[in-house]
């Protein structure tokens, strides 16, 4: 063996991980490199092994022609090799750690000039510059879905999870946020649950699809507001949407109940859609009139904070112990719901 490099442990991610990943991209194709490790996270060490030899240490003697270590080399006496190296990942005096250092260490690299200065001034030994190597590829576009549901039967989850795996066998990169009580009821790495909240609009706007897969839908607000935002959406073939103009094509993805022939490499490419008008209600009629009575609105009162809380007129969290002026009508609703109290 050429190269070989030692890891106590590859964990899954970390700045180690990272370096060795660029080093074995770049070089493992024309250099003969080994990686021994003693514990492994499974989907790093098959990353890993795409590029260069991958070998779990079982105790036996390594022989090579150089040898390179991290943070631990304690292993350094079941090895034979003709140069033994280091490599300095930390600012040691910085982090007041001690020096890693081994009689068997022919020389030390580090990872950049700062890590050369301090590791000699804290150790004593001269250590080599070479920066950490990187190979990134070209990225490709993230897909940014958007969800507000309960994941039940009636609400789709069956067709979220289908279209979450047809989007994961075409290799496509996607992030699912959804807002539901029902964290985790669908477990996929891709997926970000958050509570639901009263305004979403902004997140809405944001997200290059909102998905909605129910059964069916009496109306589907999430649905309006994203195309009123110009979002295009993914639905089910549910009456309602015809009812509302919505069209396969021109406002999204209409697909059908049993998800067969989902155009995902369509859904990928993006879609603008078109310009919609929804069907006008008729509240103005309903309604009685009358205008609100403003006498109530006057009348303030000074209000302290006694637990925290998310105030949707101001769009923020006001804190605990915040002092701040508000109607009166309103603080007593505040008072009422044990979130302030009055200050005398």
């Amino acid at each position: 063996m050429k190269n070989v490099f030692w890891f106590h442990r590859l964990n899954m991610c970390g700045g180690v991980e990272s370096q060795f990943y660029y080093l074995a991209k770049k070089y493992g194709a024309d250099h003969d490199i080994t990686i021994y490790f003693g514990q492994s996270d499974v989907a790093q060490a098959l990353r890993l092994s795409e590029y260069v030899d991958v070998r779990q240490w079982h105790g036996e003697p390594i022989k090579c022609d150089r040898f390179f270590c991290n943070y631990e080399n304690g292993i350094l006496e079941y090895v034979e090799a003709d140069e033994y190296y280091q490599i300095i990942h930390a600012d040691y005096k910085a982090q007041h750690m001690t020096p890693h250092t081994h009689e068997k260490i022919t020389k030390y690299i580090g990872v950049s000039k700062k890590v050369c200065e301090t590791f000699k001034e804290v150790s004593g030994m001269e250590t080599e510059l070479s920066y950490n190597p990187l190979a990134i590829d070209k990225p490709r576009k993230v897909l940014n879905l958007i969800s507000a549901t309960r994941l039940t039967k009636e609400k789709g989850k069956a067709r979220m999870e289908r279209l979450a795996q047809m989007l994961e066998e075409h290799g496509i990169p996607y992030i699912w946020t959804v807002y539901t009580t029902d964290i985790n009821a669908i477990p996929n790495p891709n997926i970000i649950y958050r509570r639901p909240r009263l305004d979403i609009i902004d997140f809405i706007a944001n997200a290059d699809y909102l998905v909605q897969l129910s059964d069916t839908e009496a109306y589907c607000y999430s649905v309006a507001e994203a195309l009123t935002v110009h979002t295009p959406v993914i639905v089910t073939d549910c009456p309602v949407y015809h009812e509302l103009g919505i069209e396969d094509g021109k406002h999204g993805f209409v697909l059908d109940f049993d998800m067969e022939n989902v155009p995902i490499e369509k859904i990928y490419k993006g879609i603008t859609p078109q310009n919609i008008t929804f069907p006008e209600d008729r509240w103005g009629e309903i309604l009685e009139e009358g205008k609100r009575e403003t006498e109530r609105l006057k009348e303030h009162k000074m209000l302290r904070c006694i637990k925290k809380f998310y105030d949707p007129r101001r769009k923020r969290t006001r804190e605990r112990d915040e002092r701040f002026s508000e109607e009166e009508w309103r603080a007593n609703l505040l008072i009422d719901l044990k979130l302030v109290v009055e200050e005398q």
